[in-house]
């Protein structure tokens, strides 16, 4: 541009046709190569384009915050109720779930679903399902409690407006076992055509970091799939991040996965120093707009008229892979109940109708265990003290006893041989692996063993 200008001056003080018709060229051509990249910046999407109504929604979700005299269940169906308000004025229909968990604190917990229908209205298209909780027990839990109500609120207002052929549902519930507790009774309520229509899902939640104000992504097992591939890529196009992949068995995302529906979760790690100085419950408005440019990036590129590949992509996971937790470096379960302990491990299990030698209940299930690639088959022996052992299926391995040992070795070390049972014992993690020959009279032994069993215990 700069030695077009230069042509121009020079042809028109020396009256010089060719100078001026080269500046001519030369402006043409740098038209055409910078036309690209001025049309991307123009209709590129990233966190500014949500700043707006982030703030708006801090604002109403203020408004509400500010007249309570106290952080309670009644705060937080005040900001539902407002919520569902708001989004209904923009087309959205709304529904609500209500119940309460089982146990002796018996909380009650609801859910607000607000459902953009697509552009044909159509009952067999595919459903994307948006979700985080609430839970305003103190100050701390309000400040996050506004921030995902705004991430959710501006997502939502802006695909408002979409042609969409995918029904997207976000998904708010107050409770506090981390939207656990909603997610299953959400399910349990959904018929088997709906469950089967859900396409993926995608939880959001938020953590206090002094240090890193950035985002995490992860899944169930800790496994890649073509979700968290989507996930990790929005991320790095809308902030510039770079992240790995963890795993993680917190919030509500786990109730789907186990529940076979591939889920992935992003946690955006927040600083209160960046917050208005006015009040600890306001967060900074710049903070979660990237959060919302990765979200609804990742949903327009789900909903478009060209996300074949990425739609075909994630119906053609293997179906092992929703549903199979793991037990790779991971503590062993203490709690008591068979729910808990399926989402500690990230595992959906499956009544076998078989008890153990010693009266436990016998359920299967898919676990990756060790340096393993894919999940194996495995059995959950639960009894009313928890989780008594889990053994592998090593009729379905697709390695030896020799090559189990060694990997065992170069894990844990040399074994502990009590009764020929060679046992390894994984102290940071409280668990113990076992290798033994197998009790082929034994009718359950016979079924799963290859001629040696492998299993897994507690440390006493």
């Amino acid at each position: 541009m700069v030695y077009s200008a230069m042509q121009f001056v020079h042809g028109a003080v020396y009256k010089e046709k060719k100078a001026l018709l080269h500046g001519l060229k030369t402006f043409l051509l740098a038209v055409i190569l910078l036309a690209p990249r001025l049309i991307y910046q123009k209709v590129r999407i990233d966190g500014s384009d949500y700043a707006g109504l982030i703030k708006t929604s801090i604002k109403a979700t203020g408004i509400i915050n500010d007249s309570s005299a106290s952080y309670d269940e009644q705060l937080e169906k005040l900001q539902i109720e407002a919520l569902a308000e708001r989004l209904s004025e923009n087309g959205y229909r709304i529904y609500y779930l209500t119940g309460s968990s089982d146990g002796e604190s018996g909380n009650e917990f609801q859910m607000l679903s607000a459902v953009k229908a697509t552009s044909s209205d159509s009952d067999a298209s595919d459903i994307i399902l948006i979700s985080t909780y609430i839970d305003s027990s103190d100050a701390d839990a309000i400040f996050y409690d506004t921030a995902k109500i705004a991430i959710l609120e501006s997502v939502a207002k802006r695909l408002s407006v979409m042609n969409a052929s995918t029904e997207i549902r976000f998904l708010i519930s107050r409770d506090p076992g981390q939207g656990r507790n909603t997610a299953e009774e959400y399910m349990s309520n959904l018929s088997s055509e709906d469950k089967q229509r859900i396409l993926f899902e995608l939880s959001l939640d938020l953590e206090n970091s002094d240090e890193y104000p950035g985002f995490k992504a992860a899944t169930v097992n800790g496994k890649a799939t073509p979700l968290s591939d989507a996930l990790i890529s929005s991320i790095k196009k809308m902030t510039g991040q770079k992240v790995e992949l963890k795993r993680s068995t917190d919030t509500e995302y786990v109730v789907y996965h186990i529940n076979g529906i591939p889920s992935v979760l992003l946690t955006q790690h927040l600083t209160k120093e960046s917050s208005a100085k006015k009040s600890s419950l306001v967060p900074d408005a710049e903070q979660l707009s990237d959060t919302a440019a990765i979200i609804g990036n990742m949903l327009t590129n789900a909903v478009s008229k060209n996300s074949t590949a990425f739609i075909d992509s994630i119906r053609s996971m293997d179906m092992r892979e929703p549903g199979s937790g793991s037990f790779v470096r991971k503590a062993y379960p203490e709690s008591l109940s068979m729910m808990k302990i399926s989402e500690e491990l990230g595992v959906r299990l499956t009544e076998t109708g078989m008890k153990d030698p010693d009266g436990a209940d016998i359920y299967s299930g898919n676990l990756y265990l060790l340096t393993f690639d894919t999940p194996s088959e495995v059995y959950f022996h639960i009894n009313d003290k928890g989780l008594n052992r889990i053994t592998v299926n090593t009729k379905g391995l697709s390695r030896s006893k020799e090559e189990l040992t060694q990997i065992l070795k170069n894990l844990f070390g040399e074994p502990e041989v009590k009764d020929s049972v060679r046992i390894w014992t994984d102290e940071e993690y409280g668990s113990r692996y076992h290798i033994a020959e197998a009790d082929l009279s034994d009718t359950f032994d016979n079924i799963v063993s290859d001629g040696y069993s492998l299993y897994i215990t507690a440390i006493d």
